[in-house]
């Protein structure tokens, strides 16, 4: 086995083998998923501003595929990202690796759009306590 056949996740010192079996059946679910959902028939002709639209789309389609069987801190989620892109290349499914290629690089400022708000709850007049 060669070195790029593991992605390794520097937080925690630990490898994990994208070849086994059950890693490429994960991938390879989350890309069915990706395609069932997206059409990326054209996707070249495609503006910048609908490339990003469908790579914030994908982003939340990998997401809440993962987060249905493992939660990942954002680095671990790139790792996942880099893996889902080189077995994209690999397949010669080169649209869906090049929207994973572009969420890498955007990255931080798509996943800022997908957190979800932390409500604030306002306390009305009627409920707060008088200091009678």
């Amino acid at each position: 086995m060669f070195y790029r056949d593991y992605i390794y996740i520097k937080r925690k010192e630990m490898k994990i083998d994208i070849n086994h079996p059950s890693v490429v059946q994960f991938l390879s679910e989350i890309t069915q998923n990706i395609i069932s959902n997206i059409s990326i028939e054209n996707y070249f002709d495609l503006s910048e501003e609908k490339k990003m639209g469908i790579s914030y789309v994908v982003l939340k389609l990998i997401k809440n595929s993962s987060e249905k069987r493992v939660k990942l801190s954002d680095h671990e989620f790139l790792a996942l990202l880099a893996a889902l892109w080189k077995k994209n290349e690999e397949n010669e499914n080169y649209e869906v690796a090049d929207i994973l290629n572009r969420i890498s690089k955007n990255y931080d400022t798509m996943s800022d759009l997908i957190k979800p708000q932390k409500r604030v709850r306002r306390v009305s007049k009627a409920d707060k306590p008088s200091n009678d």
